[in-house]
């Protein structure tokens, strides 16, 4: 009888873990269902929108909708609770709600190829994030907030219209990649010398850099480069 027991528990167990690893990619199927879709996969379907009910699925986990034609990001994405992957990337996305700090699990964010000129203060809320792809976009500024999520490895910034960076960038103690290539840079936060975890950074193609002196050791260790400081104009 023990046996049996033990048996079954396996058999629902193994049935439980499979259900979470499943993947669906038609959101008709989803919604049949909505409580037991962890992992939905809606890039390159033609999608003018995140659909508005999205929030039926509390135990969302992963949430593509990349290579689509969505334009908006519904503040009720911050009701997705258990969220900790949402890939929009290959939109036409201009802005994020506020509402995007309430994804407290959220571990990896991907926005690159997108149409964004600003990332929400409330971004410093997700405290859990270990990867932040925002390449490829118009982004002329990052928050002073992105300084909270520390445990940060890996930012991609690069082909934006960046000119400066905040001070708060020297707190992603868990950093180990960086990249600001390919933007308008004109100097970077005297805090970047404190990134100690730090692999590799690519700053370059940014034709008005300015490397200060005490930055110019730390450049050269992890861009591979010598750099000169260059005259103020």
């Amino acid at each position: 009888m023990k046996k049996l027991f033990l048996f079954m528990s396996l058999a629902v167990a193994a049935a439980s873990y499979g259900q979470k690893d499943k993947t669906y990619y038609s959101l008709s199927d989803a919604q049949k269902n909505p409580s037991k879709v962890y992992i939905l996969n809606l890039a390159n379907s033609q999608l003018k929108e995140i659909p508005k009910d999205i929030t039926l699925f509390t135990n969302l986990r992963e949430l593509n909708v990349s290579g689509n034609q969505i334009t908006a990001v519904p503040e009720n994405i911050g009701e997705l609770a258990e969220l900790t992957r949402l890939d929009i990337s290959k939109n036409q996305v201009t802005k994020l709600p506020e509402s995007i700090g309430k994804l407290a699990n959220l571990q990896q964010l991907i926005l690159t190829k997108n149409k964004l000129t600003a990332l929400p203060e409330s971004i410093g809320k997700l405290v859990n994030m270990q990867e932040l792809a925002a390449g490829n976009n118009r982004l002329a500024s990052v928050p002073e907030s992105i300084g909270k999520m520390v445990l940060l490895q890996s930012l991609y910034l690069n082909n934006n219209t960046l000119t400066t960076l905040p001070e708060g960038l020297g707190k992603l103690k868990s950093l180990t990649v960086l990249e600001l290539q390919n933007n308008e840079l004109i100097s970077l936060p005297k805090s970047i010398i404190r990134l100690k975890l730090l692999e590799t950074m690519n700053i370059s193609n940014n034709a008005d850099l300015v490397i200060a002196n005490e930055q110019q050791r730390f450049v050269k260790k992890y861009t591979g480069e010598d750099p000169k400081e260059k005259p103020k104009k």
